[in-house]
């Protein structure tokens, strides 16, 4: 880890699904570094290994010389002691000359003409001596104290034994990270009792959860893009441009980023992965949205066919973007098709400035940022008519009967999976279930002991039978003689046997 810090071998992963989709968190409890030993400043001194028969004298001389190093240096120690002392008393000094004028005027203003070292006079309610004898018990205290530490002082049991840091140890309990996060997020407490319940673990339920991550956790958008190069007016020859200006590709690598559809893991918008719609298209996404956008450029017209599952595609979608390089303006009935509700045609002009006009159906509610009639420049261009296709697109929705954002019909779901399978216990029971989510063995029940020592008398008629133990819902009080007739039948004819 980073910075010297220590995680444990096991993490918390939580899975979340709320109406914004399924998220996944990793936690995992950090360790600060050891607690390294502070190591002294005063060097090692490296002593020389003599001889057997080698003179005493330089070894003399020699620990002569480590001693006068070590006075050397605890001489520079002391004197840079002292230094830091006299800094520090005149930091404080500078530090507490504004506020003993601040004392000093107060105290002037309180006690006129009363010097700063003589102690005010006692309240009015106090007398002089209960000041005294309050002064003296303090003081009185103080010298025991000092007396107790001076003879207890080098006690073995007063001394405390220095406390190690802990080292990171892996904890005996499974779960106990997990209860350890719950904790942190409040999980346990019983003011959040409410917001949080057990579901029962079934097939169903982990059914109905494959159920809710397969449907859709953001707003996604298909809108179309046509390239209409200058001289054209029929369908063929606009379905059949395979490229266009440079002015035309740089828009549209501005729409959103190139991905391959064959890897593509998000919305495709009804295209395919085969490669027969084409190998990459635009796509734009946030944490809320997803557009995938039909280029018509990117889509192979190789045949007939081509052409026409290109216009399926492309004729399917209820926004369209043109642009039109043709001098003539374009008409909504070049592509014929049912669907297209709103065209956004764009028309380059000189200055790389680009007009803007706008076709919707009467029905169709506003919607912005962009007008009929704007001029736009070609830095903000992809992104302006981006967001109005997005928002044409929302404006269409709205349009449908019963309509239903995703986040209302995951809320609904979330609510409708959690009160089928919700199991309701009590809080005592909860923080039992949070603590050890492993299953837990009922000891076996009074009913359980009845039904036992009935079959084991039945097996052997020999064995006393005491009427109190058939006082259970499997005996009721009322049929006690009809038993004991049976029992006694029954031993009567094993008997004969």
């Amino acid at each position: 880890m980073a910075a010297g810090l220590v995680a444990p071998d096991a993490c918390v992963r939580l899975i979340v699904r709320d109406i914004s989709g399924k998220h996944s968190w990793d936690s995992a409890v950090l360790y600060g570094p050891p607690q390294c030993a502070s190591q002294s400043r005063v060097p090692r001194s490296h002593t020389v290994s003599c001889p057997a028969g080698g003179d005493r004298e330089q070894g003399a001389e020699q620990d002569s010389v480590e001693q006068d190093e070590k006075d050397d240096l605890s001489e520079n120690k002391d004197g840079e002691k002292e230094e830091e002392e006299e800094e520090e008393e005149e930091t404080l000094l500078e530090t507490m000359a504004p506020l003993a004028k601040r004392l000093c005027r107060r105290n002037d203003s309180q006690r006129t003409g009363m010097p700063l070292n003589i102690p005010a006079l006692p309240p009015c309610c106090v007398s002089e001596k209960q000041e005294n004898d309050v002064i003296n018990a303090i003081l009185k205290q103080s010298t025991e104290e000092l007396d107790f530490a001076a003879k207890h002082g080098n006690d073995v049991h007063m001394k405390a034994m220095e406390q190690p840091e802990p080292t990171a140890q892996r904890p005996q309990s499974a779960f106990y990270y997990c209860r350890f996060l719950l904790n942190i997020l409040g999980m346990n407490s019983w003011e959040k009792r409410s917001s949080f319940h057990l579901l029962k673990k079934n097939e169903k339920l982990l059914r109905e959860l494959k159920n809710l991550d397969s449907r859709q956790c953001r707003e996604t958008h298909k809108i179309a893009v046509f390239y209409v190069a200058e001289g054209q007016e029929d369908k063929h020859s606009i379905l059949s441009n395979t490229s266009g200006s440079q002015a035309y590709e740089d828009f549209v690598s501005g729409l959103g980023w190139e991905v391959n559809l064959t890897s593509h893991c998000g919305f495709m918008g009804g295209l395919q992965k085969n490669k027969s719609t084409g190998l990459t298209m635009p796509y734009f996404a946030t944490s809320t949205v997803e557009v995938m956008f039909h280029v018509s450029t990117r889509m192979p017209p190789d045949s007939d066919d081509s052409l026409t599952k290109k216009l399926r595609h492309l004729g399917n979608d209820e926004v369209h973007i043109v642009w039109s390089e043709h001098t003539r303006d374009y008409r909504r009935g070049i592509i014929p098709t049912e669907f297209g509700d709103v065209l956004i045609i764009i028309y380059p002009m000189k200055n790389h400035m680009y007009s803007i006009q706008i076709i919707k159906k009467p029905e169709v509610p506003f919607f912005g940022p962009l007008f009929d009639g704007a001029i736009v420049d070609s830095k903000i261009l992809p992104t302006m008519v981006r967001a109005t296709a997005i928002n044409a697109s929302r404006a269409l929705k709205s349009l449908i009967a019963l309509y239903q954002n995703f986040y209302e019909e995951r809320a609904r779901y979330l609510e409708s999976i959690v009160q089928h399978h919700v199991e309701l216990s009590t809080f005592e029971d909860y923080a039992a279930r949070m603590f050890s989510p492993a299953p837990f063995h009922h000891p076996p029940s009074e009913s359980d002991d009845n039904h036992t020592l009935v079959c084991s008398f039945l097996e052997n008629p020999s064995m006393p039978l005491d009427t109190a133990d058939l006082s259970s819902p499997i005996f009721p009080r009322a049929s006690k003689s009809r038993v004991s007739m049976k029992l006694r039948r029954s031993s009567g004819s094993a008997n004969k046997t």
